[in-house]
């Protein structure tokens, strides 16, 4: 006899917390118990019905709204449940989300609370207790899952702010979402780096850096002393890309050593990045082992330092590379892979060639051993804008001038949806200082603050370009004609 629909869901949920119990995969054990049962999919979909746009939805989060479109996704109804993009909805909260591909869950933490969820499963784990995501007279209704929709995952909006929390009211069209204040949790900063960091959430804690030389130029190090790093923490610098050009050696450690242990103690996120000139301009096997024998170096001295450290694997693919354009995937594979012998869960970044050019981030094969703590940099006006040059033009800020930037954003927007790998931005320059510096402070500040906002409203951390243009290191003092434009990016005014 056909089983009844209320019959198939009692037994569908019980499957569930067998599976539960057993710890299988939901995804795997509903395929097993649907062939039992025959219900094809054809029949299942009367579980899982349609989804239907919708462009005007007013959402406010702790009385700001948020925001939606093309680029970030549109809300969607389904089965009179509400799902949202749950990025946007998680960075509007506070929260960092992380995605594993290969195992179809995404997560959301804060170092507090966390939610998993399976595409697909209508069971969640908060706080590692597994759950249903909807129940109705204690039967489950499985149609209501996170899913994937036009390439961005979509999670039910009620479940998972209220797991996480907050208080959702509706009032006159508007739902308003409020994450409630716990005072009892306090979370030590300190020990943010003491375990692994997804990359979602070490995208957003980057924020607004800087590119510095302390260990690139004889300057540099000559210069650099802590009170550099204490500087840049109260000017709002919260993270600096140290580039280095030297052999992996005890002379280059005695300096790093102690930069690194500066900005972990300080509170500013140190990125080491490394320029392997030689192999950019030979990318020959003999040039390429040198470069995995100098981050293997690097990575064994670290591997038991702050988690907040990150390896920047390579600054800039030059034109021999560009040529052969494979051997930047061939040196990603082995560098990670010799990575992951010592720092299993470390934040790697790898970028793309072509000047790191972010229409080139598609090329990028996503390493074997990445392990899900992946990023990618790529950047672009790194030597700054140009009055002439139609490829990163600025004047007066047009609407053709901005899209320009817009653009680019746009497309590392796209391959971070795409492959769930986290972005960053690791140099731009407000002027074109090493080119003409041809333009005024005030022209500085209107392309630096347009560059910053769109960068913010994306979501993309980002580092200027670079430290020698607004602090002196022989003085300890911040270049005082710079000051507007170091202000309009990092927003702190600093007593001199």
């Amino acid at each position: 006899m056909e089983k009844s629909i209320k019959q198939k869901k009692n037994l569908l949920k019980q499957y569930a917390l067998m599976s539960m119990q057993n710890n299988k995969p939901i995804t795997y054990s509903f395929k097993k118990y649907l062939l039992m049962w025959g219900i094809g999919l054809s029949s299942l979909m009367m579980f899982i019905p349609s989804s239907k746009a919708i462009s005007e939805v007013n959402i406010v989060v702790n009385d700001k709204k948020v925001f939606f479109g093309e680029t970030v996704g549109e809300p969607i109804i389904r089965e009179g449940r509400m799902y949202v993009p749950i990025r946007v909805l998680t960075e509007a909260l506070g929260y960092y989300t992380s995605w594993d591909q290969i195992r179809q869950i995404v997560k959301v933490e804060d170092g507090i609370t966390s939610i998993t969820l399976t595409i697909g499963s209508p069971i969640a784990l908060v706080n590692n207790q597994s759950t249903y995501i909807d129940e109705q007279d204690g039967i489950p209704i499985v149609s209501t899952v996170a899913s994937i929709h036009e390439g961005r995952t979509y999670v039910p909006l009620r479940f998972v702010t209220e797991a996480l929390g907050c208080e959702v009211n509706f009032k006159e069209g508007v739902t308003y979402i409020t994450k409630k204040a716990d005072e009892s949790v306090e979370i030590d900063e300190a020990e943010i780096g003491n375990k692994p960091i997804a990359p979602n959430m070490y995208q957003q804690m980057l924020g607004r850096g800087m590119d510095v030389d302390w260990s690139k130029t004889q300057q540099g190090r000559r210069y650099y002393n802590k009170q550099t790093v204490k500087d840049f923490k109260a000017a709002g610098i919260t993270h600096v890309r140290i580039r280095i050009k030297d052999p992996a050696n005890e002379e280059l450690f005695k300096g790093l050593d102690q930069q690194i242990a500066d900005c972990l103690e300080v509170g500013v996120i140190p990125v080491i990045a490394y320029q392997a000139d030689e192999f950019k301009n030979d990318p020959s096997e003999e040039n390429i082992q040198k470069v995995v024998k100098w981050w293997s170096k690097v990575a064994e001295r670290y591997k038991d330092l702050s988690h907040l450290l990150s390896f920047d694997l390579l600054i800039e693919a030059t034109d021999a590379l560009n040529k052969q354009p494979e051997k930047l995937n061939e040196i990603y594979e082995r560098l990670v892979t010799e990575i992951r012998k010592t720092n299993p869960t470390r934040i790697i970044m790898i970028s793309p060639r072509l000047r790191s050019d972010a229409a080139y981030l598609n090329e990028l094969k996503i390493p074997t051993d990445s392990n899900g703590y992946l990023m990618a940099e790529w950047h672009f006006y790194a030597s700054g804008p140009s009055k002439t040059n139609d490829r990163k033009l600025w004047t007066t800020g047009t609407e053709k001038e901005k899209a320009l930037i817009q653009e680019k954003i746009d497309l590392a927007l796209e391959w971070q949806e795409k492959t769930g790998v986290p972005t960053w931005v690791g140099a731009w320059m407000p002027g074109n200082y090493n080119d003409g510096d041809d333009y005024t402070i005030e022209e500085q500040v209107a392309f630096a603050s347009f560059m910053s906002q769109a960068l913010d409203k994306a979501g993309i951390p980002f580092a200027v370009n670079s430290d020698t243009k607004f602090y002196n290191r022989e003085t300890n003092t911040w270049v005082e004609e710079m000051l507007p434009v170091r202000e309009c990016i990092y927003g702190n005014e600093v007593n001199e």
